[in-house]
């Protein structure tokens, strides 16, 4: 069983694995390989399936370049194909599709300088479902956390090499946040008053967000050493009780693809060469062949894997102190600084509404309207306590449950 850190799949890695060295700043002038980088898991799902082309990159660089103007298709083994077209930073299929499990299908790629590439023939895995997601309380050395951990069991035997993702998110609500938000009026350009300010109700959920986060790391695990391919209680998610995510309710959404020995052995592999600290250490780790090549030069290096697998997914949610119920509560990780507007802040007293008051709230920076007091003075805050905004989305992801 292995859980490593992901870089990146094929992109900031990519680069690093086309040539091994030991000056880090030799890839960035030096030995710099242009290469294709291929993103293309087919699933067990009926819906239009995407497939991501790109290039590598430079270290001094922001990103992968997307691949425009490619001919993507896929060819069953009876010769029927499934068209994708370039829509944004994928290639999509035309309609909506699952593959049939009976079938191999192999991906064609042609890019617009007219080079031909394809994957070796692939087949859908079996389809196993996961039977359940458990969060185990554990100790993780300086402290109590929970683990994410999924189950799953095929009574064929014949899934044993397993793949996992997940989305995530933890709903919290700001502290200072207020009803009322600050309004200002429209400029009267007709006379020399400054515009009004006014308090109105908000209009937008601004009390209550989600973090939201998706997996980051390649994470792997096999049965093929076991007496049965079984999975039991494996961690794909850890997290400190001191994780703010955690705080109120949390959600994850898992993913378990299952794969066959060709496609687990290339993310082990990818996992393995993208761990263990800085990717620049004298470990360096050399190019690596998936199962995608150049149809009329071999030796050219593709960097991506082909796959046809079965998926299953599972949503676990639960309430920090349903896992936790003696802890205290998790305190709020920003800091909240209040600002009072009053007599203070300008040379006599100006009421709630005054013009004056415009500047003051301009001077006051990243600061939101908190409340007010009985003498009609603004409270203001940091805004990431007032504004949940600021920190998070307001809009829960889909898998969310109250």
């Amino acid at each position: 069983m292995k859980r490593t850190y992901r870089i990146s799949l094929f992109c900031c890695l990519a680069a690093l694995l086309l040539l091994g060295c030991t000056d880090p700043y030799a890839l960035q002038t030096r030995n710099f390989e242009n290469a294709l980088v291929i993103e293309a898991t087919i699933t067990n799902e009926v819906k239009q399936h995407a497939i991501k082309l790109s290039r590598t990159y430079r270290f001094e660089e922001d990103g992968p370049t997307f691949e425009i103007g490619a001919n993507v298709y896929l060819q069953d083994d009876l010769g029927a194909t499934v068209n994708f077209t370039e829509q944004d930073t994928m290639y999509v299929a035309e309609n909506a599709f699952a593959p049939d499990p009976q079938r191999s299908y192999t991906l064609h790629i042609t890019t617009s300088d007219g080079k031909s590439y394809s994957s070796t023939p692939e087949k859908q895995t079996t389809v196993t479902p996961i039977e359940s997601l458990n969060p185990i309380v554990a100790n993780l050395g300086g402290g109590q956390g929970v683990k994410i951990c999924v189950n799953s069991f095929d009574p064929t035997g014949t899934s044993k090499y397993y793949r996992y993702e997940y989305e995530e998110a933890g709903r919290f609500q700001t502290p200072m946040w207020s009803d009322n938000e600050i309004v200002i009026g429209p400029d009267d350009s007709d006379t020399d008053a400054f515009p009004e300010i006014y308090l109105w109700p908000r209009t937008e959920e601004a009390h209550t967000c989600y973090r939201k986060g998706r997996s980051k790391s390649i994470v792997v695990t096999s049965t093929n050493q076991l007496s049965e391919d079984r999975v039991v209680n494996f961690p794909i998610r850890t997290l400190a009780d001191t994780s703010y995510i955690l705080n109120d309710r949390y959600g994850i959404k898992v993913r378990q693809y299952v794969q066959n020995l060709a496609s687990y052995t290339f993310y082990k592999t990818l996992s393995e060469l993208s761990s263990n600290g800085s990717i620049l250490s004298q470990n360096q780790p050399g190019f690596f062949y998936g199962n995608i090549r150049n149809d009329n030069d071999p030796s050219e290096k593709v960097i991506g894997y082909f796959e046809v697998s079965s998926v299953s997914e599972m949503t676990l949610l639960f309430d920090y102190n349903d896992i936790f119920p003696n802890n205290l509560p998790i305190p709020w990780p920003y800091e909240c600084t209040e600002r009072d507007l009053n007599q203070d802040d300008w040379s006599s007293p100006r009421p709630l509404g005054d013009a004056h008051v415009i500047i003051n709230l301009t001077s006051a920076g990243s600061m939101f309207f908190h409340t007010w007091n009985a003498q009609g003075w603004y409270t203001l805050a940091s805004s990431q306590c007032v504004d949940c905004r600021v920190t998070g989305s307001n809009v829960p992801p889909d898998f969310w449950q109250d």
